[in-house]
C-alpha cells in the first residue's frame, strides 16, 4: 500500500514495485526473489491489509517472510498514531503466512522434474537423507533440498539433484551422476 510504504520511508509505489518485478523476471531466467513483509504497522487498516494480501498473490515472491510489527521504544513507528491491535495484527500475520506458503508451494511445484545444482550440507539422520541448498535457498530461512544418493556425499560439495517431490516446503529428489 502506497501509504504504508511512505510511512515506512520506503522508496517507490506499489505500481513501481510490480513493474520492477515484471522487468526483472523478463530479463533474468529462473530468478528467485526474497524479501520480507511487516504486518500490523500503525495505520494498517482492513483496506491496506487486503491490498497487501492481493499484492502477495499478484507479485508471487518465491521466498518471502512475514513478520509481525513490534513497536520498539524510541523508534518513530512506536510513536505513530493508529496502532493496530496486537490480536488483529497476529491474526493478519497468520493469514499472510498462509497466502505466502501457497505461493512458495506453487513455485516448488514448478521445479519438479528439473535438475538443480545443490550445495550438500550433510546427511540428516532424522530425515534419512542428504540435505542441501539450491541457489534459491537461504540457510536457516528457506526450505532445503532433501535428496538420496548412491554413495557418500561430503558436506560442502555441489551435486546435481533431480527434483521429484515436495515435502513440508522442502524439495526432494535424487542425486544424478
Amino acid at each position: 500500500n502506497d501509504g504504508i510504504l511512505k510511512a515506512m520511508n520506503r522508496r517507490g509505489t506499489k505500481a513501481e514495485i510490480l513493474s520492477l518485478l515484471r522487468t526483472l523476471r523478463a530479463r533474468i531466467p529462473d530468478l528467485v526473489l526474497r524479501t520480507s513483509f511487516i504486518c500490523g504497522l500503525p495505520g494498517e487498516g482492513e483496506a491496506e491489509f487486503e491490498e497487501l494480501c492481493a499484492f502477495l498473490r499478484e507479485a508471487r515472491i518465491e521466498r518471502g517472510g512475514i513478520f509481525l510489527f513490534s513497536p520498539e521504544e524510541g523508534t518513530p513507528a512506536a510513536a505513530m498514531a493508529d496502532q493496530v491491535d496486537p490480536e488483529t495484527a497476529a491474526h493478519r500475520t497468520e493469514l499472510l503466512t498462509d497466502i505466502q506458503a501457497r505461493v512458495m508451494d506453487d513455485w516448488n511445484g514448478t521445479m519438479l522434474g528439473r535438475t538443480l545444482e545443490v550445495l550438500c550440507e550433510g546427511f540428516d539422520r532424522e530425515a534419512g537423507c542428504y540435505v542441501g541448498r539450491s541457489y534459491a535457498d537461504s540457510p536457516e530461512v528457506d526450505g532445503r533440498v532433501c535428496f538420496t544418493a548412491g554413495g557418500e556425499v561430503p558436506a560442502g560439495v555441489f551435486v546435481r539433484v533431480k527434483l521429484t517431490g515436495v515435502s513440508g516446503g522442502d524439495l526432494t529428489g535424487e542425486m544424478t551422476e
